[in-house]
């Protein structure tokens, strides 16, 4: 993964062994050392302090009704800024009312991140009736162009930068991003913190296309008595109008 480490202080108390953070704290800096400015979403148990945490940090929250208009208000910023828009939802069912937008995000390569708080696994997974109690991973994974799972809050630094890179590589599209509460309100220290924050680098490299293959192409189209153009979002992200138009 292009990425690389940071030592970003941490925000936190202080503790007798020194300053404190948590999951929180961690998603909003790894978040912020990311370039995201804006989150849209609904929130409730257990992402109400993430979103408060965020706007007091500087970052804009946008909260919505419905958690499919949040995902698909994320998803439409991500295509105008060719960057992730990130939309903040609660377990069960405001994470299965964004994983609609996801949906949609992904099919029409919109880069976008769903971060979903959820129940602990070792009570999801011997279905023993936990608050909201769903597994979101397997739920969202028919749907995204990925989805991960945070276990620890050393990892969540490392989890919202692949969750970034993978919206925006390739062909674009929706990530799932799963923490549980537990994740959220765990706490260590904030230097160690700190050192487990990533930051992407050139996570969309500029591909080349093969200069043989550019010549069959336009052989192809140079025999062509009635030739067809057909334009996607390749274009629209490249910026091309103008020499599409010339090409015309």
């Amino acid at each position: 993964m292009s990425v690389t480490s940071t030592q970003q202080p941490g925000l936190g108390e202080v503790g007798g062994s020194g300053p404190l953070t948590d999951g929180i704290h961690l998603v909003v800096d790894a978040l912020r050392l990311n370039a995201v400015q804006t989150i849209y979403g609904l929130v409730g148990i257990p992402i109400t302090d993430l979103a408060r945490v965020a706007q007091a940090s500087g970052m804009r929250y946008i909260g919505f009704r419905h958690e499919s208009d949040a995902g698909h208000a994320a998803a439409a910023a991500g295509f105008l800024t060719q960057r992730p828009g990130v939309c903040l939802t609660v377990s069960a069912p405001g994470f299965l009312n964004g994983l609609v937008a996801l949906a949609n995000a992904t099919t029409n390569c919109f880069p976008m991140v769903q971060i979903s708080g959820s129940s602990e696994r070792h009570i999801v997974d011997l279905q023993r009736g936990d608050y909201e109690e769903m597994d979101q991973l397997a739920a969202a994974k028919p749907f995204a162009k990925a989805a991960y799972r945070v276990s620890r809050a050393a990892d969540i630094g490392r989890g919202v930068a692949r969750a970034i890179r993978t919206a925006v590589s390739g062909r674009p599209g929706g990530v799932y991003l799963d923490i549980p509460a537990a994740v959220l309100g765990e706490v260590l220290d904030a230097h160690e913190g700190a050192a487990t924050l990533w930051q992407v680098v050139n996570p969309a490299p500029r591909q080349l296309p093969d200069p043989g293959e550019v010549e069959r192409a336009v052989e192809l189209l140079a025999a062509a008595s009635r030739p067809l153009i057909v334009l996607g979002k390749g274009a629209a992200y490249a910026r091309a109008e103008g020499p599409i138009r010339e090409f015309v």
